[in-house]
């Protein structure tokens, strides 16, 4: 049976995924989770969302999915208590101290791999599988011949978006918002800079060239089922109650329809809301379809042409209802957004619109009449009075009943109980979940009892049948079987120095005598280019060669990776994503923890006992003291995000069998600053954005203690040469307009 999986970033919302049918809800705690800015639960609100999720049969899954410092697993520690203490169904989990800590808390809770943990593949997949998680949510590049090797290859539960906002970023692992303002979205921080205008510098391009449309899945539900998805999840915990309610009514619908969208499904959930008129993601659109260049925020549904203008009051020509009020945005023939707001209607219908033209159109974004009722769980009351004046009153839900027994009131001088008085103080429900159906009784005495008397019998019943409810929730067990952790000795070293090329012509013997680890990450990945690499680099002296595989792999990538491990003899393996751990073991290579892991604390250490690591580029120079040993992003062009869709095809229009990328393209934000794109071809294309400003740290390393990491992009031989040999030497660079990153401030 699929699984309806709905947002719920208030009460509020959690309500309305009830009211419309949710199965399950998933929402955060005011810490720790990737949606920070929503209102969120705290420990102890979260305890009466639970129960009340509980009474209806829906399950409560508790985000705990941001990267943890190593000063923040104690207070991680008291929520997954809290969590524990509310009865939560399930914890999603992107960073493994998080893992650690329930494992070792609350071994009973069932434990969902966070989108944000990346799982793309079989083989991140299986790493899943061995650290203890019983389910994994799919990244959202996932394509449905993954989710048939997953679904075939393992036991886990598929969870999958179908449904809301995308990162344009691949499984929402992004630097971006943090390095230009401070908010990092790995952190549920994220100020969306994607969601800005850019324009490409060589062709000339503007747009929002980094903002996806919204994704909607409703008419392909049967394909996804088919391919293994248990749990259907729509996101949205920054959205509007009418949002949630709307999206989740609608693809109850739609599920219970045995997967057959109507007509108008689509249309009500654009009504919702409605980014860039929708795409079907990576599964299905190409990157015309999944970005949207044209509009950012909600296109609405749409209310016609304006085909007339007269002094200034626009007059479409049909499509949604408007009403005075009505929220609105404007587009002009060529779909491009030119404005938004309130509208306000005349007396014979006219819009007044700032800034409309005849030809342009009108889409409905928003209205203010929205409201549902709550939902109630039916109940049937019988109560008896008995000659020897003693009330039983009995309350039923289902198969599930409370009784409870008056004592023996006092005869009456006036006014007795009747049928009918007792009938009306016992459908009474209040404010609680219950609602009454029908009641029937019998009073065969004169007998005296006061309202509140009635009343505290009422509620009395009523809280007994609650409890028997809770008693028979049917709560999920953590079947999942974890590998045991083995803890290795690990060398305390500092000063090391890695280097980043991207090609053979960046080697040189000068560069090799500065660097005591080459990572090798080419613009195409083939296995004889990569094997005249690593024989250049052994010629010049190189003792430890990675591969860096890239973020995100579909299986032919993953194919060919196993291809050039078998074939090439690298040292080791550098490690972007978990799938890429699970290859380094399969093949007994060294493993290099990259930055994609994102690693905050020590605690992953201890899972995958990587010989070396990069510690997240988030951590100021106090919280990279912490760690042991670690690497850090100390020179080069930092890697803020890892792109899936197409980017020439964007910018040129180009198909593949006439692709036009001869060089990296870059993008200028609106201050100016310049976000080179390279791409990395595997069997599929990926496509990475760099900061616009270079790091460099070598000013400030004097008294460091930590290991150097060096990305020689855009840097030929010499370059690359000269700047692994300033940072063994320690020796100042004085690189204009550098960077130190994140190293003196942080994020929060």
């Amino acid at each position: 049976m699929s699984e309806l999986l709905a947002p719920a970033g208030n009460y509020e919302s959690l309500k309305a995924a009830i009211a419309s049918g949710a199965d399950a809800v998933y929402l955060g705690l005011s810490a720790f989770n990737a949606r920070i800015k929503a209102d969120n639960f705290t420990a102890e609100s979260v305890a009466d969302a639970v129960k009340y999720c509980h009474l209806f049969g829906v399950r409560v899954y508790v985000t705990v999915n941001t990267s943890v410092k190593n000063s923040e697993i104690a207070e991680v520690e008291n929520v997954i208590t809290a969590c524990k203490a509310a009865g939560v169904d399930a914890l999603i989990i992107s960073d493994i101290a998080v893992l650690d800590a329930a494992r070792r808390l609350v071994p009973e809770i069932p434990l969902h791999a966070s989108t944000q943990f990346g799982v793309c593949n079989l083989a991140g997949a299986r790493l899943a599988k061995e650290l203890g998680f019983s389910r994994v949510i799919l990244s959202r590049e996932v394509t449905l011949a993954e989710i048939r090797a997953i679904k075939q290859n393992t036991s886990l539960e598929i969870e999958c978006f179908i449904h809301g906002a995308l990162c344009v970023a691949f499984s929402g692992k992004c630097l971006m918002s943090s390095v230009i303002n401070g908010g990092s979205g790995n952190r549920g921080r994220c100020l969306q800079p994607c969601r800005l205008p850019y324009t490409e510098k060589s062709t000339g391009k503007s747009g929002y060239l980094l903002s996806t449309s919204d994704l909607c899945l409703a008419d392909k539900l049967k394909e996804l089922s088919d391919a293994g998805v248990g749990s259907f999840k729509i996101e949205g915990r920054l959205r509007r109650t009418e949002y949630v309610y709307k999206t989740v009514k609608t693809y109850r619908r739609i599920i219970d329809n045995s997967f057959m969208a109507e007509k108008n499904d689509i249309e009500t959930l654009k009504s919702a809301y409605n980014r860039g008129n929708f795409t079907a993601g990576y599964a299905y659109d190409d990157t015309q379809n999944i970005m949207s260049v044209k509009v950012q925020g909600n296109s609405g549904i749409s209310a016609g042409k304006i085909v007339k203008l007269i002094n200034g009051i626009s007059y479409p020509d049909g499509g949604a209802a408007i009403r005075g009020g009505d929220g609105f945005k404007l587009f002009d023939e060529n779909g491009i957004e030119v404005s938004g707001g309130r509208i306000e209607k005349t007396a014979d219908g006219g819009l007044k619109i700032p800034g409309a033209r005849v030809g342009y159109t009108v889409g409905i974004t928003r209205s203010e009449d929205f409201s549902f009722d709550e939902r109630k769980l039916p109940v049937t009351v019988e109560y008896f009075l008995s000659t020897e004046g003693v009330l039983t009153v009995e309350y039923k839900c289902g198969n599930i009943c409370a009784q409870v027994l008056s004592e023996r009131l006092e005869k009456a001088s006036a006014q007795p109980l009747t049928k009918d008085m007792l009938g009306v103080a016992l459908t009474k429900c209040g404010n609680s979940v219950f609602t009454v159906v029908s009641a029937k009784g019998e009073v065969t005495g004169s007998f005296f009892a006061p309202r509140a008397h009635i009343n505290a019998l009422r509620r009395d019943c009523l809280d007994k049948l609650e409890a028997a409810i809770l008693n028979g929730y049917d709560k999920p067990e953590n079947i999942a079987k974890a590998a045991s952790i083995i803890i290795k000795n690990r060398k305390n070293e500092s000063n090391l120095i890695a280097v980043e090329l991207q090609s053979k012509a960046q080697l040189s013997i000068k560069l090799v005598e500065n660097a005591d680890i080459i990572v090798y990450y080419p613009d195409a990945y083939a296995v004889q280019a990569a094997a005249e690499f690593l024989e250049r680099a052994s010629a010049a002296g190189a003792k430890k060669v990675f591969l860096k595989l890239t973020p995100n792999a579909r299986e032919s990538d993953v194919k060919l990776f196993r291809e050039m491990l078998s074939k090439v003899n690298f040292y080791g393996v550098y490690a972007e994503n978990g799938y890429a751990v699970t290859l380094a073991k399969e093949f007994s290579k060294a493993l290099f923890l990259g930055q994609g892991l994102n690693i905050y604390n020590n605690t992953q250490l201890n899972y995958f006992n990587p010989e070396y690591y990069l510690a997240s580029p988030e951590l100021n120079i106090r919280e990279i003291g912490a760690l042991e040993s670690p690497f850090v992003f100390s020179y080069g062009y930092l890697p803020l995000m890892n792109l899936s869709h197409c980017v020439q095809k964007l910018l040129t229009g180009n198909n593949c069998n006439k692709c036009a990328y001869k060089h990296n393209y870059t993008y200028a934000d609106r201050k100016n600053f310049e976000f080179g794109i390279f791409r990395n071809k595997a069997a599929n294309c990926y496509f990475t954005l760099y900061n616009s400003k270079i790091t460099d740290i070598s000013p400030k390393i004097q008294n460091c203690s930590f290991n150097y990491y060096i990305n020689m992009l855009q840097c030929d031989s010499n370059k690359a040469a000269e700047v692994a040999a300033a940072f063994r030497q320690k020796t100042p660079l004085n690189t204009a307009d550098a960077t130190n990153g994140h190293l003196f401030r942080g994020v929060l």
